[in-house]
């Protein structure tokens, strides 16, 4: 069972074992915002605050960040030497165990986290048994193993949808983006990315290359935790504006994804609220 977690940026996994995903807390955002000029208070507290309420009300056996735990690149920040090991701290008190996958922004993350806290490469990890979950960043490939998941969540995008009130005043709300992907799609660009001759049927050869059957899987792109991020405004950017490769070879068609706010309000699919920008 999989349930997101109204009102929150967050993702619950529920069958083998409790799993709570979020991604994208960009720890250490507010530095990179003072060597512009822009002075805003820490916000390290705030979010680990919200991500600690979320927990006790889950009671999660794991807790898996999708990348982007920090912010700065190539550098790391003091703020970011200093935060995030005590982030930690705060989160083994409360989940039996902590996990990162790898995301763009997490650079010598290594070299912040405890030795107890699983640090994943970038192209993801499989969850659960029955149900399988790929869940990865998604600024790089995922590994071949998820491309047969029964679900894909990935982060990286940071989607939102742009709001007009009748003042003329434009707002920004961040949204789940979900849908289901077509998998001879997700078959043919992979193989084509490896230089592989795809053939009339994508599907087996893939198979037959990486031992696993992409069927037609489900797809989740989460919204960023860290809400004073930017975003990709879903409603008026071009499909192929979407971050990560899997996005932008057109292997996954996000056309008729539907569009959730983070309080459960269904806005429509993609392709209905592009229209009407």
């Amino acid at each position: 069972m999989i349930r997101l977690l109204t009102p929150w940026p967050a993702l619950l996994l529920e069958g083998d074992e409790r799993v709570l995903l979020v991604a994208d807390l960009h720890i250490g955002f507010e530095y990179e915002l003072a060597k512009m000029g822009i002075s805003i208070p820490y916000q390290s507290d705030r979010l680990l605050e919200e991500l600690l309420t979320i927990v006790r009300e889950c009671r999660p056996q794991r807790l898996v960040i999708l990348g982007d735990l920090k912010h700065g690149i190539p550098i790391t920040s003091f703020q970011e030497r200093r935060e995030i090991p005590r982030l930690f701290e705060a989160l083994k008190g409360e989940v039996e165990r902590v996990e990162v996958v790898r995301g763009n922004h997490d650079g010598g993350l290594q070299h912040l986290v405890p030795p107890d806290v699983k640090v994943h490469p970038s192209k993801g990890i499989l969850l659960g048994k029955r149900f399988k979950v790929g869940a990865f960043h998604g600024h790089a490939w995922p590994s071949p193993k998820l491309m047969g998941a029964d679900l894909l969540v990935m982060g990286h995008n940071h989607p939102i949808v742009l709001l007009r009130t009748p003042l003329g005043i434009r707002l920004s709300r961040r949204v789940w983006v979900k849908g289901t992907c077509d998998g001879v799609r997700l078959a043919s660009a992979y193989l084509e990315r490896e230089g592989v001759e795809v053939g009339e049927d994508a599907v087996g050869r893939f198979e037959e290359i990486h031992g696993v059957r992409i069927r037609d899987p489900q797809m989740i792109l989460m919204p960023s935790f860290n809400d004073l991020l930017g975003g990709l405004p879903i409603n008026s950017e071009a499909p192929r504006s979407l971050l990560g490769p899997l996005l932008r070879t057109g292997a996954v068609d996000t056309s008729h994804f539907d569009v959730y706010l983070l309080d459960g309000t269904y806005l429509g699919e993609v392709e209905f609220l592009r229209s009407l920008s």
